[in-house]
């Protein structure tokens, strides 16, 4: 049986339906340009992952399934994107417990989410590596690096979830820097999953092709905007999913996502909006009729790729959210670049503009 949240079943219904069958439950809430994750495990209990950027989406969506506690809430990290559901939802629900990866960050949205963590009482878990247990659920936290200088999205929150033969990746906004670190810190975490969700919204600069090789997702789901103005999912990025022939899940096509698992591995992905329903492993093409011409084979997706400071053309550096031919222009000028961060030294590049900058992901220096 499949399913297509809001479609099909009243809230009600389907929280009876879901609790009947037992088994392990992840939804990926579609909050625009941002992360969401409920889990909930088949004894009932409920941890979220990040909450998006907007005060209500992801409490609300947590309501509409039937969620009446939650017993950890995650954060990746402080980005706003990551985080700013997570109030409501904290002065909500009161979680037993709170992690997050340590970073101070200077923000209202993150002193009102310590605030709504301290108001609630939660007890706070340090970020280092850990095993937290949901009845036959095991969530095995990654380690964050602890170095500030890395900033934010490379000292992410990583959970390897764990049921059974049933395996899933959340890795927050890690970068190559973060996926190299834990490949060589805990190489053994990164083992062979069914589930994957993308990093950093499928940003060029996400999920590297080391990592996809060793977790050899079958599904991965990317969360972000419809028409975002980062151009998440790069194509570059998703050649990589191709490349080792992950089906691809899109909130911002696809609404929310949820997967439904069991212990022996199997599951199933169901949609908010119209898509083909996924059990188990995806099916393969149907075979081409021997009495049809064979199909032309579809023209390769145009690559992205990484826009490197130092070598790209006046052209392709305007690739880069707000720079336009001026800036790109000084960029030649300022050449060479050691760090992406060196484009404050930019006129009209300030720290606000540098966050959409590295949130793109395109920016690059080789």
């Amino acid at each position: 049986m499949r399913l297509r949240l809001g479609a099909l079943l009243t809230a009600a219904a389907f929280l009876a339906w879901s609790l009947a069958l037992a088994q392990l439950e992840l939804h990926f809430i579609d909050v625009g340009q941002g992360d969401a994750v409920l889990v909930r495990a088949p004894a009932g209990q409920v941890v979220v992952y990040d909450g998006g950027r907007s005060p209500r989406t992801a409490l609300e969506h947590l309501r509409s399934v039937g969620v009446e506690s939650v017993d950890l809430v995650v954060a990746s990290h402080a980005h706003a994107d990551h985080i700013g559901g997570l109030v409501e939802i904290v002065d909500a629900y009161r979680p037993r417990f709170f992690l997050d990866n340590g970073i101070p960050h200077t923000t209202l949205v993150y002193e009102r989410l310590l605030d709504a963590v301290l108001a609630a009482g939660s007890q706070l878990l340090e970020p280092g590596e850990r095993r937290i247990s949901l009845g036959e659920v095991t969530l095995h936290v990654l380690p964050v690096p602890g170095f500030s200088s890395w900033g934010h999205n490379d000292n992410s929150v990583g959970v390897m979830i764990e049921y059974g033969e049933f395996r899933a990746s959340l890795t927050g906004d890690a970068e190559p820097r973060q996926f190299d670190w834990w490949l060589s810190t805990v190489p053994e975490a990164f083992a062979q999953v069914q589930v994957h969700k993308a990093s950093h919204h499928g940003s060029a600069n996400g999920d590297t092709e080391a990592a996809l090789a060793r977790l050899q997702p079958e599904v991965v789901v990317v969360s972000a905007g419809a028409n975002n103005a980062y151009g998440h999912p790069h194509a570059e990025v998703l050649q990589r999913y191709a490349a080792v022939g992950a089906t691809v899940f899109r909130t911002d096509l696809h609404g929310h996502v949820r997967v439904q698992a069991e212990s022996d591995g199997s599951y199933e992905v169901s949609t908010e909006r119209e898509s083909p329903g996924v059990r188990g492993t995806p099916p393969p093409p149907p075979a081409a009729s021997p009495t049809a011409p064979p199909a032309a084979a579809p023209a390769p997706a145009p690559s992205v790729g990484c826009v490197d400071l130092n070598s790209a053309s006046l052209g392709r550096l305007q690739d880069i959210i707000h720079i336009g031919p001026e800036r790109a222009r000084a960029i030649e000028a300022l050449r060479p670049f050691t760090r992406v961060d060196q484009l404050e030294r930019v006129s009209g590049i300030g720290p606000a503009r540098m966050r959409d900058i590295r949130e793109q992901g395109l920016a690059c220096v080789r």
